[in-house]
């Protein structure tokens, strides 16, 4: 059901600006953590959720 869009549910700024601090807060781990990491396939994985973090960061809609 990838790419299918949830109808009927509208976040609160409070909800999206909640969604980005989480978001902000696992991106910090995530760079600290592939800093601290000396396996690379580790580092290579831990890059790819970095990346996923970034990319829902962009998505969400900014504050008004």
């Amino acid at each position: 059901m990838a790419g299918t869009e949830t109808e009927g549910y509208v976040l609160s700024p409070e909800e999206w600006e909640l969604i980005a601090q989480l978001l902000e807060q696992k991106q910090r781990e995530l760079l600290s953590e592939i800093r601290h990491t000396d396996k690379r396939t580790f580092r290579e994985a831990l890059r790819e959720r970095l990346e996923q973090v970034e990319s829902l960061l962009r998505h969400i809609p900014a504050a008004t």
